[in-house]
């Protein structure tokens, strides 16, 4: 016999494979989001065209501004899946970090990075932390021996050229992480152009004779986590912890700390058009959303501790990125810093004061995002308040007319 032929309203038909919808759905998202992100470098390219020939500064040329091009860019970096690829990231960081037109140059050319050598005062310990580099991601794990060890050679390069371009950056262990990222998505001259700008900015602290700021700000994150869930702040609180479990996530843009190289990317397109403080609030948000594991957690030192540490590894970063969106608009940096006992002057730091003057304030800008759970709290919230108001009118008019009924025969008529 023959297979019976399902016609078109089959169940099963229709059902199809698990997921593929999902999938579908997904792919037309990113096809969609692909498309605004091709406009976006179009109008990077015809901006920095126009600027090259007007020999003008990057405000504004023919209209076309880098803030109106930023804000657009910043709307696409806080949605799901960010710049999407790191083919987009290629011509979308270099400008997010305020570096012009990228052109090619050759190995021997003055302006290459290879070409500024000699020794500086961090040889010894790039040499080693780049030893041991390059091995966690998982977009590197299969790759040949000899491929990585290019790699490092010229991660090594591109973290001396830096050093040795300005005299007032400091190596610190976890910078390495923070090159590797831009290697592997822009590749070693765009990496160089950018990381350059990134070092002398949003991580210009870090990169200090010292952490004392650093760890300044670090401390803020506990008031944050207080201002929004003082009940599990107590908690921590009683286990004795510091908030100095999350100075690698914030020395490295959690870096360190992810395996998916997709993640950090993910997280770097948010970095790299946010308030400078915003990895805190990242930091802050992913303590929130790990709010259940953390109450189950033992109060003690060490095993809160150990968890907290570990938070990263299970993070969902869209969530994440999310909530810390939400948060940094309901308590801004300025809040933030009355709210705690630190010292007033770190508001002169790079950490609150954005690197660019085209930039629009993070805190000032409406936020892009809306978070479906608390959307749905909000909801259910407000369900509970109608029904508890409605209760009530339904009680004191039921109690009227008790009294009413009681008191009859004392009503006089008029």
């Amino acid at each position: 016999m023959g297979r019976k032929k399902r016609n078109g309203n089959d169940p099963r038909r229709a059902k199809g494979i698990p997921g593929r919808l999902r999938a579908e759905r997904e792919r037309k998202e990113i096809e969609a989001k692909a498309q605004q992100l091709r406009a976006a470098v179009a109008r990077i390219r015809s901006f920095h065209a126009a600027q090259q020939a007007a020999d003008s500064q990057p405000s504004a040329i023919e209209g076309v501004s880098a803030a109106a091009i930023f804000q657009k860019l910043r709307r696409l970096a806080v949605h799901n899946r960010g710049f999407v690829s790191d083919t987009f990231r290629q011509e979308i960081w270099p400008f997010l970090v305020g570096y012009g037109g990228f052109e090619p140059l050759e190995v021997h050319d003055p302006g290459h990075f290879a070409a500024r050598t000699g020794p500086h005062r961090d040889d010894y310990q790039v040499e080693k932390d780049i030893e041991r580099s390059l091995w966690h991601y998982d977009i590197v794990k299969g790759i040949r021996e000899s491929d990585r060890r290019a790699k490092r050679r010229a991660l090594t390069q591109i973290i001396n050229a830096v050093l040795r371009g300005n005299d007032e950056l400091h190596y610190y262990q976890g910078y390495h992480d923070v090159s590797s990222v831009f290697l592997l998505a822009l590749g070693d001259q765009r990496a160089f152009c950018a990381l350059e700008r990134v070092s002398s900015s949003y991580h210009r602290e870090a990169m200090g004779t010292g952490f004392e700021t650093v760890m300044q700000v670090t401390r803020l994150l506990f008031p944050l986590v207080d201002a929004e869930d003082s009940a599990l702040f107590a908690y921590m609180c009683q286990s004795g912890v510091e908030p100095f479990f999350a100075l690698p996530w914030m020395i490295t843009w959690f870096a360190h700390q992810l395996q998916r190289f997709e993640d950090v990317t993910r997280l770097y397109d948010v970095f790299l058009v946010s308030h400078p403080l915003f990895c805190l609030y990242v930091s802050a948000a992913l303590i929130l959303e790990a709010r259940v594991r953390i109450l189950k957690c033992d109060c003690d030192f060490g095993t809160m501790h150990s968890l907290l540490s570990k938070l990263p590894q299970t993070m969902d970063v869209e969530k994440v990125i999310a909530r810390a969106t939400m948060l940094i608009h309901t308590i801004s940096p300025a809040q933030l810093l009355q709210l705690s006992d630190a010292d007033p002057s770190l508001a002169k730091s790079t950490y609150f004061n954005c690197p660019y003057a085209y930039q629009e304030r993070f805190d000032m800008a409406k936020p892009y995002v809306t978070l479906p759970v608390v959307t749905k709290n909000l909801s259910r919230q407000n369900k509970m308040t109608k029904t508890s108001i409605l209760v009530r009118a339904a009680a004191v008019g039921i109690f009227a007319a008790a009294l009413s009924y009681a008191y009859r025969n004392r009503i006089q008529p008029v």
